[in-house]
């Protein structure tokens, strides 16, 4: 797949990216303490029907739902089961959708009902981290830039970065080369051009980060909480637009 997408790839992976932003957002709403993740991922796979689009998780490699619903040290790739969603927990959506050879993907992290202040702070954190790494995708920088950017505001906040789990290209498939690592090297890595499409999405525990993945699930090898985000940004000429929402 080409890294530098033409004008009409730009246009209908932008759609896409805005369709997703909107799924997300109803996905999140229906969080609430006492439903199953299973219950959940009933409801967005409605929903993705409902929008007319195709949500390719589901058959991927096996995996067999639309949605990765992480659940506190669940880092990522969370399948929907039996896990009954509590007051205080974590939990992270994480969708793709694809339509006419098109994709998106997004991801938030949000609080079960009344969280700690603790989780509030990892979450908070996250997100940092995101716009951090939004802020170094700049044309003429390198991934290796936002890679630095990510893991320099974790570790100055004293959480840690995931080694296992990237960020990735996107538009013309689920998941294009090359990584968008969450941690790097400033000037160091591939340069970032006009036309370039690509998913930040830190990854950020609360303790080590050691993980811990046995089949799809993949945890903290010491328990503590993780938290993730994630946007799909274009790099533009002068900078760059992010084309998802929270």
């Amino acid at each position: 797949m080409g890294m530098i997408k033409t004008k009409k790839e730009i246009i209908e992976i932008s759609k896409m990216a805005e369709r997703i932003s909107e799924l997300l957002r109803k996905s999140l709403s229906w969080v609430r303490p006492g439903i199953t993740t299973f219950a959940l991922d009933a409801l967005i796979e409605a929903e993705i029907n409902r929008m007319g689009v195709v949500g390719p998780c589901k058959g991927y490699e096996g995996f067999p739902a639309v949605s990765c619903l992480s659940v506190n040290d669940q880092v990522t790739h969370g399948v929907p089961d039996d896990t009954l969603l509590k007051e205080g927990d974590l939990i992270d959506i994480d969708l793709v959708i694809e339509k006419n050879g098109y994709f998106a993907d997004c991801s938030k992290t949000i609080g079960v009902g009344k969280i700690s202040n603790e989780a509030s702070r990892l979450v908070s954190v996250t997100e940092e981290c995101l716009n951090r790494g939004i802020q170094a995708a700049q044309p003429g920088n390198t991934l290796g830039d936002i890679g630095f950017a990510i893991q320099c505001h974790a570790e100055s906040n004293q959480y840690s970065v995931v080694r296992d789990y990237t960020g990735h290209f996107i538009g013309r498939s689920m998941h294009e080369e090359p990584m968008v690592e969450n941690r790097g090297v400033p000037h160091r890595g591939i340069k970032l051009k006009p036309g370039m499409i690509f998913c930040i999405e830190p990854m950020i525990n609360q303790g080590g980060y050691g993980v811990v993945t046995r089949g799809w699930d993949a945890r903290t090898s010491d328990g503590k909480l993780s938290s993730r985000c994630e946007h799909m940004v274009l790099i533009t000429p002068t900078g760059n637009q992010v084309l998802t929402s929270h």
